[in-house]
């Protein structure tokens, strides 16, 4: 019906609408996530008549929200990413704190242990001296176990944010499926009459639910949407939700893991997970905490291995022979709790020179073994039987049962090798700053001659322990009285010493040469003389025996400081530890980069969202304008058919 009664009615009307949809995006301009709606409003169908069609008037076919799924899309995508960076350099950070802090970091309690045993060296009969080494070694002892423990503070940090995100996450999820619910039920939905403020709040807790892992959604022909997270895992289908569950891992209790209900059975899924909250702590766990914790437990390791080799070398104040100083654990060896067998596996260091900072996976087929470093992939195998020895660095055996096909093992070659470190050692008198051979120079000798223990490589063999505190036999090396340039060595015993290498052996003065050594008697020692013995010159080799003021093996202790006894002979102790450092370091820097330049791409996003779907205050005013002048226009209208009305009737009362 065209007339300008109807025509006005209907402008009221939508001028109405459009001024209450106005209102609502005023009060609604600092609701989150709440998109601009719109009146669409269109012209109804016109009226045909002798003089053509005439209008009959407006309406509002529907109230649209004011949305672009693409910018939508790139604000979830970049607060995934956002988060994740904000997560990783948060742990980075305290990572690289508590190794680079130059009062409570390993490099100054190494220098300190080292610098102290540089003063037994100085000094090796002073029993003060003796103790400061000890005690410095109790400090180095307590700052290794302080630094593991705090790495596993942050590991149980990482296990109570992933407790705590995995229940909102199943939360969120539940709330995103009562959407989908409420939605698809909508009334006018399928004639594209949308509940805006529903689908508004269902895209709010997707961007809430990608704060915590990368999410991809997809709308279906009902509107609702599905939601899904790792590696195509449904989190949300059309009305349900999927419950994800925090489980202990399989091989380490102590590690949570995010398990997903798979039928009767949980898989995880936590190596699947990328992105958010939970993608940047478990980024963190594999790449910064595991790395740094077995880094520094392999640092103790080689400490103790390489300082106990050459302790063992030397002899104490008691005239003993040196015994271990620092001692260390075992590494660790977990089975997986879906093992069908209880068979055990052991593990042991074999050269910590060899040792990498990663962990390992023992598989066995039914047949063979094979072992994988878990940091690139990279594994070893068919392995036919056990024991076995790694190329980096240790072994592994059977404990105890037989693995069946299947059975598989998380083998940590360092992991909590720092916290174990210990020092053996309590009584000064048993640091063995002396070495337990004494090579001396007849008084008699006429030659230049002069000789030295050029090497002692080992104390445990017979010549060393047949009787203790004795050398078996000492050694005499005599020059022949006739012949220039010939020798023989003979066991010192008296009162005759039998002849242990008879001449002539044949020496050659101008470059000098070890006249005892390994490939000769096979002791663990080396005597090497230079210069020109004269004719019956004789040097003699026994046990140092009270050799109190001998310092050699400290020396040779205090000089482990910068020997490259690590990384395949290519750092020393502080080389190690500064490599650690640096990698953090180099991680935190890039992470605080990458975390800022995604802060500005987040809120370039988020601006450009707001731009198409933000409340602008200043244009809802201008619109709350336009459309009250069309109201009112439109009451004019109505007011002016009346008067015509009313006219009319008066003209027909004539």
């Amino acid at each position: 019906m065209s007339d300008p009664l109807n025509i006005g009615i209907s402008g009221l009307l939508t001028a109405q609408r459009s001024l209450t949809v106005t209102s609502n995006n005023v009060s609604n301009a600092n609701t989150e996530g709440y998109s601009r709606q719109r009146t669409d409003i269109s012209s109804r169908v016109p009226v045909y008549s002798a003089g053509g069609y005439l209008g009959a008037g407006s309406s509002v076919t529907n109230i649209s929200r004011v949305y672009d799924s693409f910018l939508n899309g790139q604000v979830v995508s970049n607060t995934t990413l956002s988060n994740q960076l904000e997560v990783s350099y948060n742990y980075a950070s305290q990572m690289d704190n508590l190794l680079a802090d130059p009062q409570a970091g390993l490099t100054p309690a190494l220098q300190d242990f080292f610098a102290a045993s540089q003063g037994v060296a100085n000094d090796p009969a002073s029993i003060p001296a003796r103790q400061v080494m000890l005690t410095s070694a109790e400090s180095l002892a307590n700052r290794f176990d302080v630094m593991s423990r705090r790495m596993n503070d942050l590991r149980d940090s990482v296990n109570i944010e992933v407790s705590n995100i995995v229940p909102e996450i199943n939360s969120l999820a539940q709330q995103i499926a009562s959407l989908n619910t409420a939605i698809s039920r909508s009334p006018g939905i399928h004639n594209g009459r949308m509940p805006n403020d529903l689908m508004d709040k269902r895209d709010q807790l997707v961007l809430q639910l990608s704060q915590f892992v990368n999410v991809q959604t997809v709308e279906q022909s009902n509107f609702t949407v599905n939601v899904y997270i790792g590696n195509g895992q449904s989190l949300v289908t059309d009305t349900e939700s999927q419950e994800l569950s925090v489980i202990p891992n399989s091989y380490d209790s102590s590690q949570m893991d995010i398990g997903y209900a798979n039928g009767t059975s949980t898989v995880n899924i936590t190596s699947l997970l990328t992105g958010g909250r939970l993608g940047g702590l478990i980024d963190q766990r594999n790449d910064i905490i595991a790395p740094s914790e077995n880094s520094l437990g392999r640092i103790a390791v080689a400490l103790s291995d390489t300082f106990n080799k050459q302790h063992r070398l030397g002899m104490d104040l008691n005239s003993s022979l040196g015994g271990d100083f620092f001692a260390v654990g075992a590494p660790q060896v977990l089975a997986s709790t879906n093992n069908s067998s209880t068979a055990s596996i052991n593990a042991t260091i074999t050269d910590p020179n060899l040792l990498s900072n990663s962990d390992y996976k023992l598989t066995f087929d039914g047949a063979n073994y094979t072992l994988t470093r878990m940091s690139d992939g990279q594994g070893e195998g068919p392995i036919a039987g056990l024991p076995f020895t790694s190329a980096d660095g240790f072994s592994i055996d059977i404990g105890a049962g037989t693995p069946a096909a299947g059975d598989s093992f998380l083998v940590r070659p360092t992991r909590g090798m720092a916290r174990s470190l210990e020092v053996l050692i309590t009584d000064t008198a048993k640091i063995a700053a002396a070495g337990p051979v004494r090579v001396e120079s007849d008084l008699a000798n006429i030659g230049s001659g002069q000789a030295a223990l050029s090497k002692l490589s080992d104390t445990s063999g017979a010549e060393f322990t047949t009787t203790p505190g004795t050398l078996t036999p000492p050694l005499l090396v005599e020059f022949d009285a006739a012949t220039p340039n010939q020798y023989s060595v003979y066991d010192n015993t008296l009162p005759g010493p039998p002849v242990l290498l008879s001449g002539p052996n044949v020496y050659d003065p101008a470059t000098g040469m070890d006249v005892v050594a390994d490939n000769g008697l096979g002791y663990g020692y080396e005597l090497h003389i230079k210069g020109e013995p004269g004719l019956g010159d004789r040097f003699s080799v026994e046990y140092n025996a009270q050799g109190v003021s001998d310092n050699s093996n400290m020396l040779a202790l205090a000089e482990l400081q910068t020997k490259n006894s690590m990384l395949e002979g290519a750092a020393s102790f502080l080389d190690a530890y500064a490599g650690i450092i640096t990698d953090v370091g180099t991680k935190t820097h890039q992470a605080d980069i990458a975390n800022q330049a995604q802060q500005t791409l987040l809120r370039q996003a988020v601006n450009a969202r707001e731009s198409v779907s933000g409340v602008n205050l200043d244009e809802e005013a201008a619109n709350m304008m336009r459309f009250q002048q069309a109201y009112q226009a439109s009451a004019q209208v109505i007011s002016t058919a009346q008067s015509m009305f009313d006219s009319l009737l008066g003209a027909v009362r004539r």
